[in-house]
């Protein structure tokens, strides 16, 4: 009985740890590229991973807690080779200015520069 209550208590635990890498992001405002469609003010949520929302911000919902990123004036795009953006999809976007040049880039859900 005890040790069933460790097991329960440590899954519980783990249910609710929120190291803040895990936290829901969502880019906000960009004009998304995907494929040869592009959508301006959009919303990009990424949770974990993976894509888990994309589209018009109106349409879109915006999670509470999420980190949230401003992309007023930027491009949201899949990162090489992939060409299209969907839900589901593993989150490697890259968030460009309107000459091309990268500002943020994310691998796996996680920003690296």
């Amino acid at each position: 009985m005890r040790r069933s209550a460790l097991v329960l208590a440590a899954l519980l635990l783990a249910a609710c740890s929120n190291s803040g890498t895990d936290r829901v992001k969502v880019i906000v405002g960009a004009t998304l590229r995907s494929g040869g469609t592009e959508v301006t003010d959009s919303v990009v949520v990424v949770d974990g991973k993976r894509i888990k929302a994309l589209g018009p911000r109106p349409v879109t919902p915006i999670p509470q807690d999420s980190e949230r990123v401003d992309g007023a004036g930027l491009f949201v795009k899949a990162d090489a080779p992939v060409t299209e953006l969907a839900a589901g999809q593993p989150a490697d976007l890259v968030l460009t200015d309107g000459a091309g040049k990268v500002a943020r880039r994310m691998r796996d859900g996680v920003w690296v520069d």
